[in-house]
């Protein structure tokens, strides 16, 4: 190669939000300090069962896109709108996933750095969405601005 750069493409604005939610995951969940303040019990086991809640969640969204589910927002060329499942209750299943199970995560972690990482990851995941979104638009039109207009981006009975 002669070191111009020709032939080799540019991450895009999806490939930079993806880098960005994975380097804020790992502040929520990989922080390498031990806790700074104590947590109860009670708030302990709840973090867990909703860790667990989250997991469900964020399958049941992976298993409504089965073969076009990525982790880039670019939708699969063989990717179709997908209305039913989990995406009738939000639109971003996954993306509610991430940020349930997190928000537990950095909990549990009882340091400020995970919350921090979790208040990031939120802003990163709400311009992912909305740029996914955009996409979604153009690939399926007035279905998606219908589908968009009755079920809530990430949180049920919520319309933001």
């Amino acid at each position: 190669m002669d070191g111009s750069g020709a032939g080799r493409r540019r991450p895009d604005r999806g490939t930079w939000l993806v880098a960005a939610q994975v380097v804020c995951l790992g502040v929520v969940w990989l922080w390498p300090a031990p806790p700074v303040w104590p947590l109860p019990t009670w708030v302990v086991v709840g973090c867990w069962a909703v860790v667990v809640a989250a997991l469900l969640l964020g399958l049941w969204g992976a298993g409504g896109l089965g073969r076009a589910l990525r982790i880039h927002p670019r939708p699969a060329d063989r990717a179709r709108l997908r209305t039913d499942g989990a995406y009738r209750v939000v639109r971003h299943p996954i993306y509610a996933a991430v940020l349930l199970g997190s928000t537990a995560g950095a909990v549990l972690a009882a340091r400020p750095e995970p919350l921090i990482g979790l208040a990031a990851l939120s802003m990163v995941l709400h311009v992912k969405a909305g740029y996914e979104e955009g996409l979604l638009r153009e690939r399926f039109g007035e279905a998606y601005d219908v589908y968009a207009s009755r079920v809530p981006r990430l949180v049920p009975f919520m319309h933001v």
